[in-house]
């Protein structure tokens, strides 16, 4: 198996875990999608380092996982991925790769239409939500589905496709995007946040904050990018573009006082916030993005 193989395996475990139960299997779901981005970007083939015995030399992969890539690379198969993803349908996998898909969106709609071919799941979630059928789903209705045709439609054509930026790309796009925000005599103060902020070897979508008093101003100054392709969404606190390069960039605004809570929380890990969520409320505190306050 090759890498990218490999990484789409880890990627389907993590997904699985979330459709089964996300909160029980937090710890699960961010070791595994840590280690997918770390196979997915090494230099050297796994099967090679397997063969020099180096699997637990690779940073970023727990032992627990290096042990099932081992049975991987030896068998063919590891039985405990098996379990895992057991009565996960093969479409709900297929139809992550399309954006707006999170396991559980996918599963439930892959489950209600009994749609188990992974290589179709795409088209047939196109025909369904042409028919409109999707919107009778509970908790979807009419915006879901025209989301999910858009998205689709994106996909097909390559704009959109789940992927995660290499750091020093995904640096290059947010520094223009920054320095186009504090052009805003609006913008106080401007932050990248989540795995960018974190210097993770790879990002998803590109996650920014500008402290304001003008939130409607820094927005519309924001969907006037130079380098936008469309915008996705506009709403009071928050935006969302897509780039000509296929990238989405999304935008978070919040008052000076509460900056730094939102701050902190979009930055992440997911789970660094469980760690100080449960702490606070072992203090009897509330922790969110707008700050920290006694509970009452």
């Amino acid at each position: 198996m090759t890498n990218k193989e490999i990484a789409q395996l880890l990627r389907k475990v993590a997904a699985a875990y979330g459709i089964k139960d996300e909160k029980r299997h937090r710890f699960q779901i961010i070791a595994y999608e840590r280690a997918a981005d770390t196979v997915e970007h090494l230099n050297t083939e796994l099967t090679d380092i397997y063969r020099e015995g180096k699997l637990d030399k690779i940073p970023g992969i727990g032992t627990s996982i290096t042990s099932y890539i081992e049975e991987l690379i030896s068998k063919g198969k590891v039985k405990h991925f098996e379990e895992v993803m057991k009565g996960v349908p093969e479409a709900a996998f297929a139809l992550l790769d399309v954006p707006t898909f999170g396991p559980k969106k996918a599963y439930k709609i892959a489950s209600t239409f009994k749609l188990e071919n992974g290589k179709t799941a795409v088209e047939d979630v196109k025909k369904l939500a042409k028919q409109g059928k999707i919107a009778e789903i509970p908790g979807f209705g009419k915006k879901s589905e025209t989301d999910i045709l858009r998205a689709i439609d994106e996909y097909k054509q390559g704009k959109t496709k789940t992927g995660r930026t290499p750091l020093p790309y995904a640096l290059e796009l947010a520094q223009k995007v920054v320095d186009f925000l504090k052009e805003s005599k609006d913008a106080i103060k401007v932050f990248p946040l989540g795995s960018l902020r974190r210097m993770m070897p790879t990002v998803g979508d590109i996650d920014i904050a500008v402290a304001t008093n003008n939130p409607q101003e820094v927005i519309n100054h924001f969907v006037s990018f130079p380098g936008k392709e469309r915008i996705l969404e506009k709403g009071d606190t928050s935006a969302s573009i897509l780039t000509t390069g296929g990238k989405q960039v999304d935008l978070m605004v919040q008052k000076p006082e509460s900056f730094g809570a939102l701050l902190q929380h979009f930055t992440g890990s997911k789970a660094h916030n469980i760690h100080l969520r449960e702490y606070a409320l072992k203090k009897g505190l509330s922790l969110s993005e707008y700050g920290i306050k006694r509970r009452v």
